[in-house]
């Protein structure tokens, strides 16, 4: 068997309306974080479809289980999800030596929706297409059949990828490979690297930074005319959320938090944040912005001590609002952005 590997954002912008000092005051409260795993894992996830009444398709946790491959002990982390269908769909986050098993269930009663992923290792049998792309077979869950999808996080798949829906599609003449991504049936795998270090850019010097000092994943996907988003808090356990459409991003200042830019649609995006510099990857330059196309990703980790407005630049998309904040409190849990002055772009 054939193992295939794929290696798989504007003028004057103006501040979302939101209440600072509540966003501060929920920044302050803080749990116990979230430690990394020492052993490898593997993810026995149920993962759901599910039409929602927006005419929209999403993903879904029903099932997360952690299970050990040293000492087989397992941990349930279904909790650790939002329990309402989000968008994007829920991320899955692994180390590199993991294996990630997602049973795919279809519970719309109609289509066959799949999984198909980039970055992390599989073989044809889990490439989530349909039997006239792959020449082997058809690769969904039907509404009476789920199907289940084998994932490696081998050594080299360290990185943000996308994964998505390649098979449900909406021809009138049948089957279609297109998938259904952009109404929903999108999502992100974080691999962690097996060294557990990142690198990232702190009070201006390029350096790297364990993963487990990373207070906060954001998770950001560039769609044609909007942002989506969601986080990951591991001051609170691991908690995820989704924040839904141009979100406001909060952290607490001098907190770690890495950004997850993944673009999923048809078009080129110039991601952009002001006040905020980061590494372009696997260099030490310092940059501010980052053309991003379809399906690519770009990840940077930075500490949190500046407020900051991204967006595309590009005029048609500014003056759509594709745009959001990047809200940082201070220790007494106080937002000390003033709209005009840091969220508004020339």
């Amino acid at each position: 068997m054939k193992l295939v590997v794929i290696t798989m954002t504007i003028g004057l912008v103006i501040a979302n309306a939101v209440s600072f000092g509540s966003i501060g005051n929920a920044i302050a409260q803080s749990n116990q974080k979230t430690e990394q795993r020492s052993h490898p894992k593997n993810h026995e996830i149920q993962m759901g479809v599910k039409e929602l009444s927006d005419d929209r398709i999403a993903y879904k946790i029903n099932k997360y289980i952690l299970r050990d491959l040293v000492d087989n002990s397992t941990t349930d982390i279904t909790s650790n999800y939002d329990n309402h269908i989000p968008i994007p769909g829920p991320t899955i986050v692994a180390n590199e030596g993991d294996k990630i098993e997602i049973t795919l269930i279809n519970e719309m009663g109609w289509g066959y929706p799949s999984v198909h992923t980039h970055g992390a290792h599989y073989r044809i049998a889990s490439d989530g297409t349909l039997k006239d792309l792959n020449k082997v077979s058809d690769q969904a869950a039907s509404p009476s059949q789920p199907y289940t999808f084998e994932w490696d996080a081998g050594n080299g798949t360290a990185g943000s990828w996308p994964f998505h829906d390649h098979t449900l599609g909406r021809n009138v003449f049948g089957k279609s490979m297109d998938g259904l991504e952009t109404v929903g049936l999108f999502s992100s795998i974080i691999i962690n690297p097996a060294n557990g270090k990142v690198d990232a850019l702190i009070d201006g010097i390029p350096t790297k930074v364990n993963v487990k000092d990373i207070d906060k994943d954001f998770i950001l996907f560039v769609n044609d005319d909007v942002f989506w988003g969601s986080e990951i808090d591991y001051t609170k356990n691991g908690k995820h959320t989704q924040l839904g459409i141009n979100p406001t991003l909060t952290a607490a200042n001098n907190s770690i938090v890495r950004f997850n830019i993944q673009s999923i649609g048809n078009e080129f995006h110039n991601f952009e944040m002001n006040n905020v510099h980061w590494l372009k990857p696997g260099t030490n330059t310092q940059i501010n912005s980052h053309l991003i196309g379809p399906l690519a990703n770009h990840v940077f980790t930075i500490k949190a001590d500046s407020n900051a407005t991204y967006f595309d630049n590009s005029k048609i998309n500014l003056l759509a609002g594709m745009k959001g904040n990047f809200v940082v409190a201070d220790n007494n849990g106080k937002s000390s952005m003033n709209p005009e002055r840091d969220a508004n772009v020339i």
